[in-house]
């Protein structure tokens, strides 16, 4: 699958846009701000590429796939999120069980991670068990 990469010169005009938050030879990563106004005007009908037009992105430089591929990381980010961020944000993504550092967990988050780790342990417990069997039945 080719990329279609942006040459130094287009990567120049593209920065110029208020809306761009960074741009690379591969990637164009967008502001909170036009990801806002992008969802409004989405969702009052306007296609992706009247949108990107309308707030002065030159569509030959952007082209046909990127702009599909804009439109659908807008709208994922919002359904996933309920928020955007600025360019493509963090890329790590926590498990549920895992509590961010920043806050403590209460004893119902504490209790829960706890019971899962006890049943996971007991899985594996059954585990080694058949494991063992089976290496004595073979004999």
């Amino acid at each position: 699958m080719s990329r279609k990469l942006f040459t130094e010169e287009q990567q120049q005009l593209l920065r110029q846009n208020p809306y761009v938050y960074s741009v690379s030879a591969s990637r164009m990563q967008l502001t909170r701000e036009f990801k806002e106004i992008f969802m409004a005007a989405y969702n009052a009908g306007e296609s992706p590429r009247e949108i990107l037009v309308n707030h002065g992105f030159d569509i030959d430089i952007i082209g046909e796939r990127r702009i599909w591929s804009i439109s659908q990381h807008i709208r994922s980010e919002y359904m996933e999120h309920g928020e955007f961020h600025e360019g493509y944000g963090p890329r790590s993504r926590r498990s549920p069980m895992q509590p961010s550092s920043a806050q403590p967990m209460t004893e119902k988050e504490e209790l829960q991670k706890l019971r899962h780790e006890v049943d996971y342990l007991k899985q594996e417990m059954e585990f080694l068990k058949k494991i063992s069997l089976i290496r004595t039945t073979r004999k």
